[in-house]
């Protein structure tokens, strides 16, 4: 099905494609420019776990849901990060975030509501469950039950505690920290461009799950940055379909957009109109830093949160997306076998399998450094965005964007 887009491709994702197009035809893989070593402390130390939850995790914008998860004049619990956040969405259409806690007693204002992943609630205003305080979906204290009670205190002060959040490119983002506005826009340092064109924001969400597993959270995202595994640990899933680690690389602030060449892009090679030509070609996989991915299959997208609950533990919230004209019962069952198949199979069985036995293999203590050749420089040059956040060298939202580049320097 071909549905070509109506606004050109962003100039950074054709070079991506130009690129990608000149290394099947050279027959040559792009390569970072020099090997390197990660220090294993950095998936078991609980000290350095407490400073990614400080610099990473409480300062900068986190994307906590797909904007369809949100629609007009409804709110969304959402507990990932550590402390209780609802979003909501007024009948104005923005986006914004607070801490779900009651300025009375300090009651949930909207509950998950059971082990299943949360989904947003229609509502005009939060109802606190305790007491009925009641509160504006932009945060304004609208009611208390008995006011004349409450004799001295100013119900301007009382208003819930907002937290910065914005959206772009079919992100809805968000700081656990109270503090001063960010743009999503500039943070995504002109990958709300490729996501725009993809089609992001219009995508819908069929299944979503949410599961904590025994491995430190990086090792997942290490695993979704290079293609250098997928002949061995995918040789019965998706390798049939991918060429053998040819993958080009776009660097944008600490953000990576990658296109991993499937097999077809050997057979027959045009330039893509839209996304699905581009996904028959290659599969598109964004590193929103530092948590968030965006894989691209043939005819849906996987958003996967990968956030830290411990230091050897990682929370795994995967959102399948599709597109909004293939929804509805006639595409129910083809959806389900979809997920099952990405979900219970490649990403359980391989790739968060081996996450876990990495994990129980480090407290053995055979290795006190992990060695990554030139095919592995996006996972170097992740853990790199990480010293140079934890280190302040690297602020969010201002950190100049750095030109497309395949290299990569050794952690520290």
């Amino acid at each position: 099905m071909s549905n070509p887009s109506t606004i050109p491709m962003p100039a950074t994702l054709a070079d991506l494609v130009h690129r990608l197009d000149q290394a099947r035809l050279s027959g040559t893989r792009e390569e970072g420019e020099e090997v390197g070593t990660v220090s294993t402390r950095r998936y078991t130390d609980p000290a350095h776990w407490q400073q990614e939850q400080a610099a990473l995790f409480g300062q900068w914008p986190i994307v906590a849901a797909h904007s369809s998860e949100l629609a007009k004049e409804s709110a969304l619990p959402f507990d990932a990060l550590g402390v209780p956040i609802v979003l909501t969405r007024a009948a104005d259409g923005r986006a914004r975030a607070f801490l779900n806690v009651c300025r009375h007693r300090g009651m949930a204002l909207v509950s998950a509501g059971g082990p299943e992943p949360a989904k947003a609630k229609a509502c005009k205003a939060l109802v606190c469950p305790y007491h009925a305080w009641t509160y504006e979906l932009d945060g304004r204290l609208r009611h208390r039950l008995h006011a004349q009670t409450f004799d001295g205190f100013d119900p301007a002060t009382l208003n819930l505690v907002e937290l910065p959040c914005d959206e772009a490119g079919g992100l809805i983002f968000v700081k656990r920290t109270p503090g001063a506005a960010f743009s999503a826009a500039a943070f995504l340092q002109g990958l709300d461009a490729h996501l725009q064109w993809m089609g992001l924001p219009g995508m819908t969400v069929f299944r979503k799950v949410d599961r904590v597993y025994a491995a430190n959270w990086k090792l997942t995202v290490d695993a979704f940055l290079e293609g250098y595994h997928i002949r061995v640990l995918h040789r019965e899933t998706i390798y049939p379909f991918f060429a053998d680690a040819y993958t080009v690389n776009l660097h944008a602030g600490p953000h990576q957009d990658s296109l991993v060449a499937r097999r077809a892009a050997f057979e027959a090679f045009a330039p893509p109109p839209d996304r699905y030509a581009l996904c028959k070609l290659a599969t598109p996989t964004q590193l929103v830093f530092p948590n968030t991915f965006l894989i691209w299959h043939p005819d849906y997208v996987s958003l996967i949160g990968m956030f830290s609950p411990a230091v050897d533990q990682v929370r795994w919230v995967h959102t399948m997306l599709i597109p909004p004209d293939r929804t509805g019962e006639d595409w129910n069952a083809h959806w389900e076998k979809t997920f099952q198949l990405i979900e219970q199979t490649v990403f359980q069985q391989e790739d968060i399998a081996t996450a876990v036995a990495i994990q129980r293999g480090l407290a053995s203590g055979a290795n006190t450094e992990f060695h990554l050749g030139r095919l592995e420089h996006g996972v170097l040059r992740f853990h790199r965005g990480i010293d140079d956040a934890l280190g302040g060298t690297l602020v969010p939202c201002s950190a100049p964007a750095r030109p497309p580049s395949a290299s990569a320097r050794r952690p520290s």
